[in-house]
């Protein structure tokens, strides 16, 4: 912790030189402090909001439209990394891929971290988590990270933190859309189509997005197609309605680790939806929502055990915020979710288990001397098999001044058992409990003159009652026995240097995980460089990993890699640009996962309309 305290002072010593020669530019504030929904359910800006976020911007999003979302984010966020095998594919078996942890929480598979669209929970109804390879790009306007606890407001799932997915909404009057098309190394595909219509009161999305490889290794094939329609309708000037839903179809395939390669065909076939409807309200000094949605889902997994199900999940919420005094906001909501499925294989079938529970929540923030910031939230949580848990959260956000923010925070999160826990296999245990954290936190947001912010938290995640496997099958036994200790550092910066049209970014994390070593690294380094000059677009970057295992313990050790891409885009008339892209620019051998060797230098070049 040495250099964290070091680091602190310089920061402190710079700003103080900064604030007496330096003027804060205003002008690019709202580069340094976007606003976020995801951290109190209304807008808020960054600067007051007590919890770490991290925050993907549309620019990221739209230079990147054939990564996944789960690439996007382990790339972009500090703190967050996600197990891979291949170009596209995570895949659903034990063999999976696709395994987010953010400050090394995450679970395996992982039940640990919320994934959500538009503030709604995406996750398998029987199993828990959500599917990596549902979530492309495409349809994203931007991406929120909770990088930490965030249960009040979200409840189960919520323990590590939240991935949040904010939607396209059209912009343009009229009809307009645009088209994308690509093609790269190992034959990898990638075509992504929108069309939107904007008149009046109404604002309709649709879009279609195919995805395809044949992958680097022997049996890693990747297919998906998704469709995704939204429709907003304005009420009036006060309440607005809006419908979606999206459905995935993706078959992808496991080719084994390079000691025991699958010569035979071993892969899954699913597909993906959900339907949804939201009424939003603003009156002014009262805003909110009304929210459903119905996640489904039918899987069919060849890996030798024949696995075939149907699962649901379906929530509705209700919350609103009321500013009834100055410098006071109280959210206030209802959640209730009741989730469930049937599936068998070879041997038998698993009937139709299901289970609910419903949650009322408070979270209170209040601004005192247009400076100091504090939150506090409440959540108390009913389930339909092992009763009642409280959740709480305390946070504080002092402005020291025009650029330097402290904040601090303590919260808890926790994790439901899942229908699989409970009733499946390998060892249904029916009095599980949910697995509980606690997180403490500190934290430093800092701008230097013009064009630098920086951001500095320091953390200690405290898990405990964890739910760990013992034995072997047919004799495995599940129970609420497995604790840990996470500590670590996470830092975040923004450059624009006093060139036009020139951008710096990067971030870096140290975790200490103590024992839970399996498949993040201790240390993640990622820099970016992004220029724009005439008709091109350019960028470069790099991503150091260091300190990675294969297992637990610090067994299996990986090898620490670089991974340097480039890609520049040129825009060849108002309507149409092409881009060319490089990864692994050093063709670095190297794994996330232990046996899974990634791709080594692979290229990508595409093009783009808009109408």
């Amino acid at each position: 912790m040495r250099s964290t305290v070091i680091l602190i002072l310089i920061i402190i010593a710079m700003n103080t030189a900064a604030s007496e020669n330096t003027a804060p530019d205003t002008s690019k504030v709202y580069l340094f402090d976007p606003v976020t929904i995801t951290a109190t359910r209304t807008e808020s800006n960054r600067s007051v909001v007590a919890p770490s976020i991290s925050i993907v911007p549309k620019e990221i999003l739209v230079a990147n439209p054939d990564k996944s979302i789960f690439s996007l984010v382990s790339r972009e966020v500090p703190g967050v990394f996600v197990q891979q095998r291949g170009i596209l594919g995570f895949g659903v078996t034990t063999s999976t891929s696709g395994q987010m942890s953010i400050r090394g929480v995450g679970g395996n598979p992982n039940t640990q971290v919320l994934m959500m669209i538009d503030g709604r929970p995406q996750y398998m109804g029987m199993f828990g988590h959500p599917l990596a390879d549902s979530y492309l790009s495409a349809n994203a306007e931007r991406i929120e990270v909770i990088r930490g606890p965030a249960s009040v407001l979200y409840g189960s799932n919520a323990m590590g933190g939240v991935v949040n997915v904010i939607t396209h909404s059209n912009q343009k009057p009229g009809v307009s859309g645009d088209v994308t098309l690509s093609y790269g190394s190992h034959n990898s595909q990638h075509l992504g189509a929108k069309t939107g219509y904007q008149a009046d009161n109404w604002n309709v999305l649709g879009s279609f997005t195919h995805e395809h490889t044949d992958g680097h290794r022997p049996q890693s094939e990747f297919d998906a197609n998704s469709g995704y329609l939204k429709a907003l309708k304005k009420i009036n000037e006060k309440i607005s309605v809006t419908l979606d839903g999206s459905l995935t179809d993706f078959t992808t395939y496991d080719p084994g680790t390079i000691t025991a390669p699958k010569t035979q065909d071993n892969y899954v076939d699913i597909q993906r939806g959900y339907a949804g409807v939201s009424i939003d309200n603003d009156f002014g000094v009262s805003k909110g929502a009304a929210r459903f949605i119905y996640n489904f889902g039918h899987h069919e997994v060849f890996d030798g055990s024949d696995w075939i199900s149907d699962d649901f999940n379906a929530v509705f919420s209700l919350f609103q915020t009321l500013t009834l005094i100055e410098n006071n906001a109280i959210t206030v909501g209802m959640d209730y979710n009741e989730f469930g499925g049937e599936g068998k294989n070879k041997t038998r079938e698993y009937g139709a288990p299901s289970t609910y529970e419903y949650a009322l929540y408070a979270n209170v923030q209040h601004t005192f001397f247009s400076s100091l910031v504090l939150n506090g939230g409440m959540r108390y949580t009913k389930h339909e098999l092992f009763g009642n848990e409280i959740v709480p959260q305390l946070g504080v956000s002092y402005r020291l001044s025009d650029v330097t923010t402290l904040r601090a925070s303590a919260s808890k999160g926790y994790r439901s058992p899942t229908i699989r826990e409970l009733f499946l296999f390998p060892a249904p245990t029916p009095s599980l409990k949910p697995e509980r954290l606690w997180n403490y936190e500190t934290g430093l947001t800092q701008t230097i003159g013009r064009g630098f912010f920086a951001e500095l938290t320091v953390f200690q995640a405290e898990g405990s009652n964890l739910i760990l496997a013992s034995g072997r099958y047919p004799n495995m036994t599940l129970s609420n026995s497995g604790s840990f200790i996470h500590r670590g550092i996470e830092i975040a910066g923004t450059y624009l240097p006093p060139v036009d049209n020139l951008q710096m970014q990067g971030n870096y994390t140290y975790i200490d995980p103590g024992n839970e070593t399996c498949s993040f690294p201790q240390h993640k380094l990622y820099l970016s460089v992004q220029y724009a000059f005439n008709i091109f677009n350019a960028s470069i970057s790099a991503q150091h990993i260091k300190d990675i295992y294969g297992s637990n313990n610090s067994k299996d050790p990986l090898p620490d890699y670089t991974l340097a891409n480039f890609k520049v885009n040129a825009r060849v008339t108002s309507d149409i640009s092409i881009s060319l892209g490089v990864d692994n620019l050093l063709d670095e051998t190297y794994y996330t996962m232990l046996g899974y060797p990634m791709p080594g230098t692979t290229v990508t070049a595409g093009i783009h309309s808009t109408f």
